[in-house]
C-alpha cells in the first residue's frame, strides 16, 4: 500500500511540474501551442539482483595416486604423480540475490591441461628388484567443472566508515573432472629395464605412444561462507571458503597392459576450496575483475584393477589440487538501485541504457571458450605386406577413435553496418590460441608362438591455434540485443601422432614398432550463431557457438627400430579428421570513429 501511494504521489508531482512548465512556456510565447507530454513510467524496483559474466582461469595443479599392498597394511607398491599440470579454462558465472537475503550462485567451465609430466614409481615390493622411477610427458589433457551454491546473507550492513558489507553461509555442489594423458616412457634411474628394450636396441618408448591415461572425477558437497565489501565507490572485494566432502571415481588406462586397462578406483574424503576477487565498475553495472582460487581434494579408497584375476581389492590414496588466478567481466541488473526494473524478469531483463544503442561502426574485443568434438576415426591403411598381415590377424587396428576437448582464447575485430531498423550486417575476423586435443591408447592380448604378447596402439589429435574470417547477419528484437548467424573461412595449425608396437618390450627384435606424426597449416570453413547484448554505450557481451571443419590430415606411420632390423617393416597410412565445436563468450568495445555522411537509420 505504501509503495502504491508513493508511486501515485510521484506521478502526480511529475505531472504537475510538467503542466506548470508548459504553462510558463505558453505565457512567455503566446504563439507556441501548449502540448502536454505524458511523464516517463515509474518502474517498481525489482526484488531481484542478478550478475552474469565470463572468466578466463589460468591454473596449475597435480594429482597423486598411491597404491598399497592388499595384505600388508601401509606397504606402498606404486605411486603415480601427475605434476606441473598447466591449465587454461573458460567459464561463465552467475549470482542471483533476493531482497530477503537468499542467493543462488555458481559457475560452469572447461578447458585444457596443456602441459605436465607423470612420474611412475614402483617400489621393491612391486618389482622384486631395484626401485623404478619412470617419467612420461603429459599432453592433450582436459578439465571440466561446475559449482552451484544456495545461501543466505545474514549480514547486510555498513561499517562505521560507510562501506557496504554483506556476509552469508551457503551449501552447494561441485564437480571437478580431469583427463590426463601421458606419452612416452623413460627410466631416470640406472639398473632397471622398465621403459627400455632388450639389448642391442635399448631405447625409451617414443613420445608418440600413449602409455597411460587417468580419468579422474571428484563429486563434492560444499559448506562454506563468503562475504563482500565495497572498498571505495566502484571497487569491491569478496572472499569465500568452503569445506568439501568428496566422492572419487577414477578410471586408469594402462595402455601397455590390457589385463588391467580400464581399471577403476573409488573413494571418499574431505578437502577445502578458497576463492577471492577484486572487481572494479567501469559503469554502474558493468565491471571487470581479477581473482584467485585454490581447490584441494583427497580421499582414501580402493582399486579394483586386479579383481578379475585375483578377486582382491587394494587400498589406495588419491590427492588432487588446483590453484591459479582468473580474469572476469560481469554485468549486474535489477535490485533497488536499478531504475529499469530489469530484475523483474521482463523480456531480456530490461535495457542497459535509456537511449537507443547504435550498432554500426568498428569494434575490437576478446573471447574465451571451450572446444570439443565427438569421437572421430583416425583410419590406418596398410602400406606394406607386413602391416596387412598384422591387421588381418587383429594385431594392429584398422582405426582408432579419440574424443577431443580443450581451451580456446584470443581476440577479434570487426565492423557493422545498419541495414534496416531490425537488421545489422557485418564482417569479423578473429585469431586465437587453442589447445583442443585428445588421445586414445589401446592394447590387445594375443599369442606369438608360445609367448603371450600384446600390441599397444595410440593416436592423438591437437588444434594448436585458430583463425576465422566471417560475415555476420544480425536481427534486433530490441535495439540493445542482437541475435546473429555467422559463417566463413577458417584456418589453423593442426597436429597428429600415431604409434603402434609391442606393448611388452617395445621394438624388441622379435616384434614390430611403428610411429609417425603430422603438423601443418590447415584450412576449411566455419558456421554458427550467437547473441550479443549491449551493456553500455561502448561495451557489449556476447556468447556464440561455432562449428569449425579443417578437413582431414594424412600422414605416414613408418616402422623403426627392431622391426626394421628383423625384416618386418609394418608401415601404415593414417588419416585424421579435424572438426570442432566451439562455445565462446567474450566482450566487445565499439569505437566511436567518424561515421560516413548520410542518413542514419534509427530503430523506432
Amino acid at each position: 500500500m505504501r509503495k502504491t501511494l508513493s508511486a501515485f504521489i510521484s506521478v502526480t508531482a511529475i505531472s504537475m511540474t510538467a503542466l506548470l512548465a508548459a504553462g510558463a512556456a505558453k505565457a512567455a510565447d503566446p504563439t507556441t501551442p501548449l502540448v502536454l507530454k505524458a511523464p516517463p513510467p515509474i518502474l517498481a524496483a525489482s526484488p531481484w539482483r542478478v550478475e552474469v559474466g565470463t572468466r578466463y582461469w589460468f591454473s596449475s595443479g597435480n594429482h597423486k595416486y598411491d597404491y598399497y599392498d592388499a595384505h600388508v597394511p601401509g606397504l606402498l607398491i606404486s605411486r603415480l604423480t601427475f605434476g606441473d599440470l598447466t591449465g587454461h579454462a573458460a567459464e561463465t558465472f552467475f549470482r542471483v540475490d533476493h531482497e530477503s537475503g537468499v542467493f543462488l550462485k555458481g559457475f560452469l567451465g572447461g578447458g585444457t591441461l596443456a602441459s605436465g609430466k607423470l612420474n611412475d614409481e614402483d617400489t621393491v615390493a612391486a618389482t622384486k628388484g631395484p626401485y623404478s622411477n619412470t617419467v612420461h610427458v603429459q599432453s592433450g589433457g582436459s578439465l571440466k567443472y561446475v559449482t552451484v551454491d544456495l545461501g543466505y546473507s545474514v549480514v547486510e550492513t555498513r561499517l562505521p566508515t560507510g562501506q557496504p558489507v554483506r556476509v552469508g553461509p551457503f551449501v552447494g555442489y561441485n564437480n571437478f573432472h580431469e583427463r590426463m594423458n601421458s606419452f612416452g616412457c623413460a627410466q631416470i634411474l640406472a639398473g632397471t629395464a622398465f621403459c627400455a628394450t632388450d639389448p642391442p636396441n635399448r631405447v625409451p618408448y617414443p613420445t608418440s605412444l600413449d602409455g597411460l591415461d587417468f580419468d579422474v572425477a571428484w563429486n563434492s558437497l560444499r559448506v562454506g561462507a563468503g562475504g563482500e565489501i565495497e572498498l571505495m565507490p566502484g571497487l569491491r572485494a569478496s572472499l569465500e571458503a568452503a569445506w568439501i566432502h568428496s566422492w572419487l571415481w577414477n578410471t586408469d588406462y594402462h595402455n601397455f597392459r590390457p589385463e588391467i586397462r580400464g581399471a577403476q578406483q573409488s573413494g571418499k574424503g574431505n578437502g577445502f576450496q578458497l576463492e577471492g576477487l577484486i572487481a572494479y565498475d567501469l559503469t554502474p553495472r558493468f565491471s571487470v575483475g581479477v581473482g584467485g582460487r585454490y581447490w584441494h581434494f583427497s580421499a582414501p579408497g580402493k582399486d579394483y584393477g586386479e579383481r578379475l584375476s585375483t578377486n582382491v581389492t587394494r587400498p589406495i590414496y588419491s590427492f588432487s589440487q588446483r590453484y591459479g588466478f582468473f580474469l572476469q567481466a560481469g554485468y549486474r541488473f535489477g535490485g533497488p538501485d536499478d531504475p529499469t526494473g530489469a530484475g523483474n524478469f521482463g523480456p531480456f531483463f530490461g535495457k542497459a541504457e535509456a537511449e537507443p544503442h547504435e550498432w554500426r561502426g568498428a569494434y575490437v574485443g576478446g573471447h574465451v571458450g571451450y572446444g570439443f568434438a565427438a569421437a572421430k576415426d583416425t583410419t590406418l591403411a596398410a602400406r606394406s605386406p607386413e602391416a596387412a598381415i598384422l591387421q588381418t590377424g587383429f594385431q594392429a587396428p584398422f582405426a582408432q577413435r579419440s574424443d577431443i576437448a580443450g581451451f580456446v582464447g584470443g581476440g577479434q575485430i570487426g565492423y557493422n553496418w545498419r541495414l534496416h531498423p531490425l537488421l545489422v550486417g557485418g564482417v569479423e575476423t578473429d585469431f586465437a590460441y587453442a589447445n583442443i586435443g585428445g588421445s586414445f591408447g589401446a592394447s590387445v592380448n594375443f599369442g606369438v608362438g608360445d609367448a603371450p604378447r600384446n600390441y599397444a596402439a595410440s593416436t592423438k589429435r591437437l588444434l594448436e591455434w585458430l583463425g576465422t574470417l566471417r560475415g555476420r547477419l544480425g536481427l534486433l528484437p530490441r535495439d540493445d540485443v542482437m541475435l546473429y548467424v555467422t559463417g566463413g573461412f577458417a584456418y589453423g595449425q593442426v597436429s597428429a601422432l600415431g604409434a603402434l608396437g609391442d606393448g611388452n618390450k617395445f621394438c624388441a627384435l622379435d616384434f614390430y614398432c611403428s610411429a609417425g606424426a603430422y603438423s601443418g597449416f590447415a584450412t576449411g570453413w566455419t558456421a554458427g550463431a550467437g547473441l550479443e547484448y549491449a551493456v553500455a554505450r561502448h561495451w557489449s557481451l556476447k556468447a556464440e557457438w561455432l562449428y569449425v571443419d579443417l578437413g582431414r590430415q594424412s600422414y605416414q606411420i613408418n616402422a623403426f627400430g627392431g622391426s626394421v632390423l628383423d625384416g618386418f617393416p609394418a608401415n601404415f597410412a593414417a588419416s585424421s579428421a579435424s572438426a570442432t565445436h566451439l562455445i565462446r563468450t567474450g566482450v566487445n568495445y565499439r569505437i566511436d570513429w567518424p561515421q560516413p555522411a548520410g542518413p542514419m537509420i534509427v530503430a523506432q
